[in-house]
């Protein structure tokens, strides 16, 4: 990210002039009747929505405000444990109780995809929250899930934010909306060509009240909503519909580049590829997605600094056994090339490195003792984490991204805690509990 990547071509002349405010002649995020109706109405009919809502504060102010209309104080909501943060503010200030689904995990400790048998015994009329794909770039069952939460009167949203591409081309994942979703948040900006803070929330069918969706979204938003953002977002969606090659030349330089890292299997830095899928709960796999996975401890990080240091490449994510690196059509052949003798060079320089394979860390939920709300307004005192087990958590505890929560909100944080170092090291080194 971002996925623009700073390609000049999908910038246009000019850009400071589009800096403009709530004038005549232009429009109004909240109550649009002019050019931003009409790229909404234009996004929608792209994606296949009934309806879609700009967001200028990002997939979190979505992802907040589509909690909050759907579940009320106290209603029902089966969450993915490896939801965003935005989420736990969404049940916090819904005043939701949430059931956690635990994603499937990789044998190398990824939280792979969410199987629609966790959803079997879920409440009647309950909302549901999924994300797919994951940062990762692991896609679960949506259409079995959207078919099992209706078939019980619920609710389902979908964090689509890194997929918001799929649409573009069929070498993608089926998108969320295609599956019988009813909500679904996309980041533009992170996998298309958008600046920072750009997204939309889509909705479809008739399961979600759009008068207290749209009440919610006004509420997390700015009421001076950035026209050059909007701007720049409709400039780059229009040079895509009217190019569609470029999501071709895309995809073939990622086949390309994808053929070139996997010719050698037993390299000490290896992609992965579809051989996850069908397994995990992984349904399918965003391509766009670079997942590198290492032979050998990173403990320093030693891959990320020489990539960027080196090779002029800015990795995604980067953990002792992982390394992720995302692609969108902005990127150029220059770029894939020397992602591909990057990678080449390292294979060579690491040739060797073993390490002694370790059984992932199994997540558990912990003991619920109050809700998210009740929690966030109980009186919180600061106690070193190795005291902190035991105590119920008054925030967070979770490495982000992607981070399962370890604890969250209202948690009894679990004991063991410092043997997890290694995993949440950039946690501070205190937390918040009651």
């Amino acid at each position: 990210m971002p996925g623009h990547k700073r390609n000049p071509m999908f910038f246009p002349p000019g850009m400071a002039d589009l800096d403009l405010t709530e004038i005549p002649g232009m429009d109004i995020l909240r109550a649009p009747t002019g050019i931003i109706r009409d790229l909404q109405e234009t996004i929608a009919e792209f994606y296949g929505a009934d309806e879609s809502f700009l967001l200028v504060n990002g997939s979190t102010a979505g992802i907040t405000a589509a909690i909050c209309a759907v579940c009320g104080e106290g209603g029902k909501i089966y969450a993915a444990r490896n939801g965003h943060v935005s989420m736990f503010s969404g049940m916090a200030l819904a005043g939701a109780v949430p059931t956690y689904i635990i994603p499937e995990t990789t044998p190398d400790g990824l939280a792979g995809g969410i199987n629609p048998e966790a959803l079997d015994d879920m409440e009647a009329g309950a909302a549901v929250f999924v994300v797919s794909p994951t940062y990762e770039g692991f896609v679960s069952d949506i259409k079995s899930i959207a078919d099992k939460v209706h078939s019980k009167g619920g609710v389902l949203i979908v964090d689509e934010a890194h997929g918001a591409h799929f649409r573009f081309h069929s070498a993608f994942p089926e998108s969320a909306l295609n599956l019988g979703v009813d909500i679904v948040v996309q980041s533009f900006h992170k996998t298309l060509p958008a600046l920072g803070q750009l997204a939309v929330l889509h909705v479809k069918g008739s399961r979600v009240d759009l008068p207290r969706l749209k009440f919610f979204l006004q509420a997390m938003q700015t009421t001076s909503p950035s026209y050059m953002l909007m701007g720049q977002l409709a400039y780059a969606l229009d040079m895509l519909w009217k190019r569609p090659e470029l999501f071709d030349i895309y995809v073939n330089r990622l086949d390309a580049l994808r053929k070139a890292l996997t010719a050698d299997e037993a390299q000490a830095i290896r992609l992965s590829g579809i051989e996850r899928i069908g397994q995990h709960g992984i349904y399918d796999m965003d391509q766009g997605k670079l997942l590198f996975s290492l032979s050998f401890d990173d403990f320093g990080k030693g891959l990320s600094e020489a990539l960027a240091d080196e090779y002029r490449l800015q990795l995604e994510m980067a953990t002792q056994r992982h390394l992720l690196a995302m692609t969108s059509v902005a990127d150029t052949d220059e770029g894939m090339q020397r992602l591909w003798a990057a990678i080449g060079s390292l294979n060579v320089r690491y040739e060797g490195c073993k390490y002694e394979s370790h059984r992932p860390h199994v997540y558990t939920t912990p003991e619920q003792i109050l809700s998210p709300r009740q929690a966030i307004y109980k009186e919180t005192e600061t106690v070193p984490w190795e005291n902190a087990a035991g105590r119920i958590a008054g925030e967070i505890i979770a490495a982000y991204p992607p981070g399962i929560a370890i604890a969250a909100p209202g948690e009894r944080i679990p004991h063991g805690l410092p043997k997890l170092a290694p995993t949440i090291q950039v946690l501070k080194k205190y937390i918040n509990a009651r």
